[in-house]
């Protein structure tokens, strides 16, 4: 009977123990190979989502450092400040310009809620009436509202220029009078106002006109039966059940006008009337520019759609997913 010695492992036959060899492949299942239901393997789809996510934040990151950031490492194209500061926004918040960005801000808040409410107010009754309601050439109708949406607001900007300057006037028939005539309102809110409104409206008819036709009809019948009629039963079925629909729809709507540039451009002359973009434009002199206070405006102006977006993201997805797939 001979005795087997120990085995001796050299270098070129050496094979990873049979624990290690199992963990590496249960790594290279979990993450390099795509399951049935899977169109791409998890590390590439995270590593496309960190992609882009860098490449979505990435402004706004520079856009914050470069706010807190001095006048030499402004100038020197630093990423990050060797100095950290405040100084800008202490300049922008108290400095001699300070009451003219304030009011920017205040009237940038005006518009973009009076905006959002009387187009929402408009566009859910009207979006309630294409859904619910049958009449003649209702999707025509449907149509020329989503080619409204589609037309550029640059196209048109010339006949808003000239109604704002002339006034709305509502004349009565047959005499020279006039029922309502405001005089022209360039240079005030209420031009924005309008104008946004008059875009923001058929965006709002579109989206909600989708999302209460995925409400079924079953439950306002159900409200009719129990005596409610065509306005209680809107009121408490149709639009506590729109409550994501409507929310995704203001959230755009509110951020649409908070961030409008060109109209606001042609309509406004003061700083009774400028928004906010104007007012961070407005940075850039003839013969230099501003880089302290335009980033810590920017910066500023920029957070309330930032936070809006965190808060109600969910009402954004669950909202727009709904209501864009039925038309």
């Amino acid at each position: 009977m001979s005795k087997a010695g120990p085995s001796v492992i050299t270098p070129g036959n050496a094979s990873p123990p049979p624990q290690q060899s199992l963990h590496r492949r249960s790594i290279r299942q979990v993450w390099f190979t795509p399951k049935s239901n899977e169109l791409i393997p998890k590390f590439w789809l995270w590593l496309g989502l960190l992609i882009m996510a860098v490449f979505t934040l990435a402004p706004f990151i520079y856009l914050f450092t470069s706010s807190i950031s001095d006048t030499p490492d402004l100038l020197g194209g630093r990423l990050f400040p060797a100095h950290p500061t405040l100084y800008n926004y202490v300049r922008l918040l108290t400095g001699n310009g300070a009451g003219d960005y304030l009011a920017s801000v205040r009237n940038s808040v005006e518009v973009a809620v009076m905006t959002t409410v009387i187009s929402m107010v408009i566009g859910t009754l009207a979006a309630y009436a294409f859904a619910r309601f049958r009449f003649p050439l209702r999707m025509t109708m449907l149509f020329g509202i989503l080619a409204m949406q589609i037309l550029p607001s640059i196209s048109i900007i010339v006949p808003l220029y000239i109604t704002m300057r002339n006034g709305l006037s509502i004349p009565i028939p047959f005499t020279h009078a006039f029922l309502l005539h405001t005089g022209s309102l360039l240079d005030s809110v209420w031009s924005l106002i309008i104008a946004y409104t008059s875009f923001s409206i058929p965006f709002v008819v579109w989206l909600l006109s989708g999302y209460f036709q995925t409400i079924p009809r079953e439950l306002e019948e159900s409200a009719f039966v129990d005596g409610c009629g065509r306005w209680r039963a809107m009121m408490r079925v149709i639009l506590p059940l729109s409550v994501p629909g409507l929310a995704a729809t203001a959230i755009f709507t509110l951020l649409n006008a908070w961030d409008e540039f060109v109209i606001a451009n042609a309509f406004t002359q003061t700083y009774a009337s400028k928004t906010l973009p104007i007012a961070i434009a407005e940075f850039i002199g003839k013969h230099g520019m501003d880089w302290g206070l335009m980033t810590a405006g920017g910066f500023i102006g920029s957070l309330p759609p930032v936070i809006i977006a965190m808060f109600l993201y969910r009402y954004i997805v669950s909202g727009l997913t709904v209501g864009g797939v039925k038309g």
